[in-house]
């Protein structure tokens, strides 16, 4: 019995031990976690500067969760299919034609579901195919001169889908050849874009990016990279848009991908910018088109003309109105180019307005006599063979503006209004939004382009100063590289001043116009004689 006893006590006090070492080893794994995680505390967090992450490890848990998640199935893989027919002589020298079928692969994003149709994003040159084939317009496989006769979108799972049942077709809906961008339209509901729309203009050198697409139209892959280069014109091929450059590993089939950064403020995702191109031969220097431009467009499903870009940051002010009419006052002609239309700048400090005529969107207009109204009189396509005006538009002055967009004159038809009053004015108000918009987006650019044209004029006066010859290749440069976007919002302009020609599409006066002629253009300057030196005998 004692013997057991004393087993009995061993046991326990072997026991006792075990559970204190127990105790201690809980005790120092919490301290251990505690300081673990006050160090963890203490260690600063990441920087980020700016709108946007330069890495991915600011990215939060939400955004984590969906890149690995369903939802981070939002870019899909098209198949985008020609037929063509091309002419040639058979051995009996009889004219026959052949079709010929070419193919080519590219992503496109959903960003928008409307009902039971999803609209996708992608590039203009994966969504249309060239009506017929030359020298600009190239297509692999199919000789000159041919003719697209078929061609088809469809979204597949990869370049090997041949089951034509599980594919989804879509429709175009709108193209923007300048902005190579494309949007395409799928009866059937699909993921759509997870994130938000950024601000590619708040991008910098040296930001985190992320590209999910299709390289090569073998699998969905997403490839991460650094912007390089955070402005880029391109104005390529007929394109004629702001890009931004990054080393991401991409391929032929990533175009039309989207490209995401990482939002300093949120730690999500944002979209800015859509993947369109690389350089030949380099495979890790791929160009972006920025956001900023594609808004609209996704936006509206249908193309608008741009206004030019203003140099001066927060758009231009009564200053530069003031510096243009007195440039106006020295100029020996006011003549402008606009994208191949001729307009003539004439400066009205007396100029009346009739009641309603301003009718501005702001309705802010200045009523001192139309002090500084500024009137843009634009020819017709034939100029200087037709000296007749298309259009007259009105700039009133507005206080701590460069000005208000007043009336609209267009050519009336002969047979809606009395001989005398052969013009016809539209106050902004009369017209419809889109209608607006391209009036307002028309002058301002008319503003840009003439303030260019002087400023470019005056340093011809003076090419003996460095700073007016650099000023002067610089304006040169920017004048150049908005000649494309000016002719197009030229175009649409006067495309639109057809429209509202009373008797073009209406049989009637349209509700809200104003039977009135515009000021008449003034009489051309004589200019001054020069001067004859005297004759030395």
């Amino acid at each position: 019995m004692g013997s057991t006893r004393g087993r009995d006590v061993v046991r326990l006090r072997s026991a006792q031990g075990s559970l204190l070492l127990v105790v201690a080893l809980v005790i120092l794994v919490v301290v251990f976690d505690l300081v673990t995680r006050s160090r963890l505390s203490a260690t600063p967090t990441v920087p980020c500067e700016g709108d946007y992450a330069d890495t991915f490890q600011l990215l939060g848990p939400r955004g984590r969760q969906t890149e690995q998640g369903p939802r981070g199935q939002y870019s899909y893989l098209v198949r985008s299919s020609a037929r063509y027919e091309c002419p040639f002589f058979g051995p009996d020298g009889k004219l026959r034609r052949r079709r010929i079928a070419a193919t080519e692969l590219g992503t496109a994003f959903a960003y928008e579901v409307s009902g039971n149709d999803t609209y996708l994003l992608t590039n203009e040159h994966v969504a249309v195919w060239p009506e017929v084939t030359d020298g600009l317009h190239h297509v692999d496989g199919v000789p000159e001169g041919c003719k697209r006769v078929d061609d088809r979108l469809r979204i597949v799972r990869d370049e090997r889908d041949d089951f034509e049942p599980g594919q989804i077709s879509l429709t175009r809906v709108a193209v923007e050849p300048l902005l190579d961008a494309a949007i395409l339209k799928a009866p059937q509901k699909l993921n759509v874009l997870p994130y938000k729309v950024g601000k590619s203009a708040s991008l910098r050198q040296g930001d985190a990016i992320r590209v999910r697409g299709f390289p090569l139209g073998v699998m969905q892959a997403v490839s991460d990279g650094k912007i390089v280069n955070a402005y880029d014109r391109d104005q390529e091929q007929g394109w004629d848009h702001v890009d931004f450059v990054i080393d991401a590993l991409l391929s032929e089939g990533n175009s039309g991908s989207p490209v995401l950064a990482v939002a300093c403020g949120s730690r999500d995702l944002e979209l800015v910018g859509l993947y369109h191109a690389g350089y030949k031969g380099h495979s890790a220097l791929n160009v972006v088109i920025g956001i900023d431009q594609l808004t609209d467009f996704m936006k509206r499903k249908k193309r608008m003309p741009r206004a030019l870009a203003i140099d001066a940051s927060g758009g231009l002010g009564p200053k530069d109105r003031a510096r243009l009419i007195a440039a106006l006052e020295t100029s020996s002609l006011p003549l402008f180019d606009f994208g191949g239309a001729v307009f003539r700048v004439d400066a009205r400090p007396g100029q009346d307005h009739a009641a309603g005529g301003a009718g501005g969107a702001g309705g802010g207009a200045s009523n001192e006599a139309g002090a500084g109204t500024l009137l843009y009189h634009i020819y017709t396509r034939q100029f200087p063979l037709d000296d007749r005006r298309s259009l007259v538009l009105e700039d009133l002055p507005k206080e701590g503006a460069f000005g208000e967009v007043g009336r609209m004159f267009v050519p009336a038809a002969a047979a809606a209004v009395p001989p005398a009053t052969p013009w016809r004015a539209w106050p902004p108000s009369a017209l419809g939004v889109e209608e607006r918009e391209l009036l307002g987006r028309a002058v301002d650019s008319i503003r840009v382009q003439v303030l260019r044209a002087t400023d470019y004029r005056k340093t011809l006066t003076n090419l003996s100063s460095a700073d007016e010859r650099r000023r002067g290749r610089e304006l040169s440069r920017a004048i150049m590289h908005d000649a494309v976007a000016a002719k197009d919002l030229a175009n649409a302009l006067l495309d639109m001043a057809d429209r509202l020609s009373v008797g073009h599409d209406t049989p009637a006066p349209p509700s809200g116009s104003i039977s009135e002629a515009p000021p008449a253009p003034p009489a051309p300057p004589s200019p001054a004689p020069p001067s004859v030196p005297d004759r030395v005998q």
